[in-house]
């Protein structure tokens, strides 16, 4: 008997990333009436420039009832038991299909933990579910750590342009820092589940710099992830990856991209750095 771990594609991994023992879902993306698959037919860069194009915001699905059905029951029928680590409630309804889906197969060897992340954070906790995994650690005990240290994940992030925050209604508290001029750039969080804003700068140079001083003043958990993220930026998530090199002396141990689900929201120009809280 082994344990099964299944997310979804706004956690932002490809699926070269992941071992054998983890199945993810896709959370579709649409543009006008086309279908697209993260990872199969939209390639982050891909993504990108049709967002750059397009008249309207695109939109994305959630995974429903039934295919967690359809991809579970094989697990249980092979003796495995499956731990279901989903985006957070709060930005789509991903969880709550996962919940039917095991209220439908009607045994405690699955277990449902909502992440209340997203992106590169939800990537982080991920990471933390495959070590539990790797460790031999039984699904009801690995249910009840995560649910404990997803309050840990940190995730601080400078956006650029709010405009697809604000069409794609997930601003959230976000929109309480924001001002009309152009240069006011927002510092976010995730807290519950949602978007939050902690700060406000004026230019993304100085949003960096917040970052790296919030970051100086945190208690970072040095024995787990930490990771940068960008918007198709790269080069922005480098420029605060040496700051914070130079100012807190923390070590990131990767740059991902930010895909297709959370883009659609976030937009372009948008980096940021997730570590766990000791």
């Amino acid at each position: 008997m082994a344990i099964k771990l299944i997310v979804d594609t706004t956690c932002d991994m490809a699926p070269n990333e992941l071992p054998d023992y983890v199945t993810m879902l896709p959370v579709k993306v649409y543009f006008d009436s086309e279908e697209y698959i993260p990872f199969v037919n939209l390639t982050i860069e891909e993504f990108y420039d049709k967002l750059s194009k397009a008249k309207e915001l695109p939109h994305t699905s959630q995974v429903n009832s039934q295919t967690f059905v359809d991809v579970v029951k094989p697990m249980l029928d092979n003796g495995d038991d499956v731990l279901i680590l989903t985006i957070s409630s709060e930005l789509s309804g991903t969880y709550n299909s996962a919940k039917i889906a095991k209220r439908e197969l009607n045994t405690d060897r699955i277990a449902v933990v909502d992440s209340k992340l997203v992106t590169f954070a939800y990537r982080a906790l991920i990471y933390e579910a495959m070590r539990l995994i790797e460790s031999g650690m039984p699904l009801n005990e690995i249910e009840s750590s995560l649910n404990g240290i997803k309050e840990k994940v940190k995730l601080l992030a400078v956006i650029d342009d709010l405009k697809y925050l604000r069409l794609g209604g997930r601003i959230g508290a976000a929109g309480k820092v924001l001002g009309d001029l152009f240069a006011i750039k927002p510092i976010i969080t995730f807290k519950n589940g949602i978007i939050h804003a902690v700060s406000k700068t004026m230019g993304i140079k100085k949003g960096i710099q917040t970052i790296c001083d919030l970051v100086k003043s945190a208690n970072v958990d040095m024995t787990r992830p930490r990771i940068l993220g960008h918007s198709n930026c790269l080069e922005r998530c480098q420029e605060l990856r040496d700051k914070l090199n130079e100012i807190t002396n923390i070590q990131v141990e990767e740059i991902t991209a930010i895909g297709a689900s959370v883009g659609t929201h976030a937009g372009p120009g948008c980096t940021g750095i997730v570590y766990f809280e000791a």
